[in-house]
């Protein structure tokens, strides 16, 4: 199918272009591994300590989607998993991306992290961590992330966030089904349990209804696939843009080979491989993955909100 043909079809989200009429990345994504040292039961991408599908990237791995990156302008670089401090590079991967980028680490805060090690590198670019955390109740959130996680993870983010970094805290949506708090004021919940450490937090409540991974083990009914038509994106400020595949693209390593994908809610599945350099992957995107319509049209998510 020519590009002509595929913008014809409804569904299809072409990618950003600057003023000048060039490629222009925003986002840029890397898939760290699926290992994880947690196996929480929400989690979309099943990762848990023996889950291997995704391999572990190196900075050789990245290098050359990081020097590709510059030439169409990215302007974030994410490191998301599994846990991405059970890779034993993610110090000089970090530092690799801090040279391009502002970078942000999505992790459980869970194990250990050398922050002095993060607070050496030299650069003009900034580092945040985005923190899974359930629950501003220690018994609700370790009934997702298994007994003695709250604790850790409320200490170690205090840690980085007195180290200077920009800590912001995720929450899912569907720990609070069936429960009348407002977003607003589990926003609220959360900074007061930071206030007293004298630590300020951003707040992110995820609208979290991912159909896939784990999820599937806990939630009563699956919605049935719904395919995105040309109806569903004239609807009312419904726009490209809302898409992260409109200015982003993820890699992850798959059997010892480097895979772009569209987005990082996509992911271990051949038919929505893009190529392997960030050029070849600047083409169409079809909306026709679950996950389009449950997160991204559905309910709004994007994956930097």
């Amino acid at each position: 199918m020519t590009i002509d043909q595929q913008k014809k079809r409804p569904g299809y989200i072409s990618f950003q272009k600057n003023a000048e009429g060039n490629n222009q990345l925003d986002d840029l994504w890397f898939f760290t591994g699926s290992r994880c040292n947690l196996a929480c039961h929400h989690c979309y991408v099943e990762s848990s300590p023996t889950n291997n599908s995704i391999d572990m990237i190196t900075t050789e791995d990245i290098k050359p989607t990081i020097d590709e990156a510059q030439k169409f302008g990215v302007n974030h670089i994410y490191f998301t998993g599994g846990e991405p401090f059970l890779n034993k590079d993610i110090y000089s991967l970090v530092g690799m991306a801090m040279e391009t980028a502002d970078t942000t680490i999505m992790t459980n805060a869970t194990l250990r992290m050398d922050l002095e090690r993060l607070k050496q590198i030299k650069s003009d670019s900034t580092l945040s961590f985005r923190i899974s955390m359930d629950h501003f109740e220690e018994a609700r959130h370790d009934q997702i992330r298994d007994q003695g996680n709250f604790q850790k993870t409320l200490i170690n983010a205090v840690k980085i966030s007195l180290a200077g970094f920009q800590v912001i805290i995720t929450a899912s949506a569907i720990v609070y089904e069936g429960h009348e708090l407002q977003a607003d004021e589990i926003e609220d919940k959360f900074h007061q349990l930071f206030s007293p450490y004298g630590v300020d937090v951003d707040v992110k409540l995820l609208p979290y209804n991912l159909e896939m991974g784990t999820n599937l083990e806990r939630i009563d009914e699956v919605h049935e696939k719904v395919f995105l038509s040309e109806h569903c994106m004239q609807l009312p400020g419904v726009k490209a843009k809302d898409f992260q595949c409109h200015n982003g693209r993820t890699l992850q390593k798959i059997k010892g080979e480097m895979k772009i994908y569209p987005c990082p809610i996509i992911y271990n599945d051949p038919q929505y491989e893009m190529g392997s350099t960030l050029k070849d992957s600047f083409g169409n995107v079809y909306l026709n993955h679950k996950a389009c319509y449950d997160f991204c049209y559905r309910s709004g998510g994007k994956c930097t909100n």
